[in-house]
């Protein structure tokens, strides 16, 4: 698996990094916690992790500018989809280069679609980040919670560069991607990158609404009751030696796609490294399709952020000190 054409070959899984801006998670857990679980995962085999100026309000990418000092790390960040303007999306590049502490951003998304303004928008952005590639700011181009249309019309958009990526949510428990979306994706060679590929926990095993992210997920909430899919679980997580999550998060990799799970502590990085390690028959792959054939309702579409106007978001996040 690689990022572009001719880019760096990518670890079967990533880290994902909200976790590291410390909200909506709890608490239980400290930036030394993050620190050490990013370099364990690093040292045993992972070699991309994502994160997002929003996250946390610049605090995660610093803490990822930590942990990644001394290693060969491939490294994604997002821009708030906010910014539209070619000098604000420049600028917000550049602090997240500084807070990574790296001399080029290997990956560059655009966090999730603006909403309230024209489509032009999106393509004055995306050209953007053209024009940041060729100054050497960033490396690639990627696109996060957009849609099939909306891909579709962002792939029109660009002149000089590809779009690499597609950071969309998927996991046994959110599979609207699979409706003919995930397809489209492959024949034209753009990476899925799943976020949530545990389903906020619940293909760990965790049923208890114990955070507000898990408070605010439907997907979770309906997932929470599945006590078929979680006795399926049990029985490949015995029968392969390795935990529920390393099975979800494998399925994920036999489906093609790169799942970037969260984590806090270094024993959450075990199911990576168990993950990683082994391969899920066809028979096991497809028992897992069955049981999950109730996630596969409607086509892919949009998240929240989408429906919320574009000038209520920025003027939210400038009253809360954010980036």
């Amino acid at each position: 698996m690689r990022l572009g054409r001719d880019g760096p070959e990518l670890s079967p899984i990533g880290i994902g990094a909200w976790q590291a801006g410390f909200r909506s998670w709890g608490g239980g857990y400290t930036r030394r916690d993050v620190v050490d679980a990013y370099r364990y995962a690093f040292e045993n085999g992972v070699n991309f992790i994502d994160t997002a100026e929003i996250y946390g309000m610049g605090l995660s990418e610093e803490i990822v500018g930590e942990a990644i000092k001394g290693y060969d790390i491939v490294v994604a960040t997002k821009v708030a989809g906010y910014r539209t303007s070619p000098r604000d999306v420049e600028k917000a590049a550049l602090r997240s280069r500084s807070r990574l502490g790296v001399d080029v951003i290997d990956l560059y998304q655009i966090h999730w679609p603006p909403a309230g303004i024209g489509f032009g928008a999106i393509c004055r952005v995306l050209r953007t980040l053209e024009d940041l590639v060729d100054r050497g700011v960033i490396r690639y181009i990627g696109v996060s919670n957009f849609d099939r249309p909306l891909l579709e019309k962002a792939l029109l958009c660009m002149s000089r560069h590809e779009i690499v990526s597609n950071q969309i949510q998927y996991s046994l428990v959110y599979r609207r991607a699979e409706n003919g979306f995930k397809g489209f994706m492959e024949e034209r060679g753009i990476l899925l990158i799943a976020y949530s590929p545990l389903g906020k926990g619940v293909l760990a095993g965790k049923t208890s609404v114990d955070n507000l992210a898990r408070r605010l997920d439907p997907v979770f909430k309906k997932a929470a009751r599945d006590a078929e899919l979680q006795r399926v679980l049990a029985k490949l997580s015995e029968k392969y030696g390795v935990s529920k999550a390393a099975i979800s998060l494998r399925w994920l990799v036999e489906k093609g796609s790169l799942p970037i799970p969260g984590v806090k502590r270094r024993g959450h990085v075990d199911a990576i490294i168990e993950a990683m390690g082994i391969t899920l028959s066809r028979d096991d792959v497809a028992l897992l399709d069955l049981v999950t054939e109730k996630y596969l309702d409607g086509e892919y579409r949009n998240p929240f952020p989408r429906l919320v106007p574009n000038i209520l978001v920025r003027l939210v996040t400038r009253m809360t000190g954010g980036v």
